[in-house]
């Protein structure tokens, strides 16, 4: 393990960071097989003064002055923040052997946890962001989930990108689209380019739309390859209800919306 290179930050409920973390175990975890709580370690933590003075009190002054959790934010290669867990409150703790500073931390882990089986996914995004369109393609129908949850989830994200101006043309390349999901995927990196989130639902395309996601409308996508979408035996064409089909409703969402659409 490398002890330069902190793998996470504890933050409390302000924001702040109450320590610098080596690493962590239980992050990913497997399905619940019960209601108890899911627990995580937090590795070789150098804390904060504000940490190691709750730490080092008595039970009497923790309870009069509790400790509020933000969560853990995991960070990438770089030591850029990439995205934020829940945990709601520390409940044991001890010296730590990666250091004489540092403690290690279990904490109650939140409902967000990602599973074990996406670990890869993650690791991937940890150690080099995305720098091509289509990284996400290679993966099956649940790691492309998963792909989409850390766009969703990346703190890059969350962070805002700048609206360019409107009539600008976005290419949206459809040689992987073949279900709801890699459509999301797509959209999203032909606004705001690899890793890119431009909504993960109707409702979050529809927010985008409106500005504050990369793009002022109105605007051209031009769709390659749509073919692809438009043969696909999936959900992007199926119709429940004589409701319209996923693809047509998109296509609604744009227009709507002053988005011209190019199929090619």
């Amino acid at each position: 393990m490398d002890i330069s290179q902190p793998k996470f930050l504890l933050i409390d409920g302000d924001g702040r960071v109450l320590g610098t973390c080596l690493d962590a175990e239980g992050v990913f975890v497997e399905a619940a097989e019960g209601d108890g709580p899911v627990t995580v370690e937090i590795l070789g933590c150098l804390p904060s003064q504000r940490l190691r003075d709750y730490l080092g009190s008595s039970n009497r002054y923790r309870l009069r002055n509790p400790l509020w959790l933000e969560g853990l934010r995991m960070l990438d290669a770089a030591g850029e923040p990439l995205a934020d867990f829940w945990v709601s409150e520390i409940i044991e703790w001890r010296p730590s052997r990666l250091g004489s500073e540092r403690a290690d931390i279990i904490a109650k882990w939140g409902y967000d946890s990602p599973q074990a089986g996406t670990r890869h996914i993650w690791e991937r995004w940890r150690t080099a962001r995305p720098d091509q369109i289509n990284q996400w393609a290679v993966y099956d129908s649940e790691g492309r989930r998963e792909w989409l949850t850390l766009v969703g989830r990346s703190r890059f994200r969350q962070m805002g990108p700048v609206d360019r101006p409107a009539g600008r043309v976005y290419c949206l390349d459809g040689a992987h689209v073949t279900d709801m999901t890699s459509f999301y995927l797509a959209v999203g990196e032909a606004v705001n380019g690899p890793g890119g989130y431009f909504g993960w639902n109707l409702d979050a395309l529809n927010d985008c739309l409106c500005g504050g996601f990369g793009a002022t409308a109105p605007f051209t996508l031009v769709w390659s390859d749509s073919q692809v979408a438009r043969r696909a035996p999936s959900t992007l064409l199926e119709q429940v209800d004589h409701s319209p089909t996923f693809f047509d409703a998109i296509q609604t969402i744009f227009a709507g919306l002053e988005v011209s659409v190019v199929l090619r």
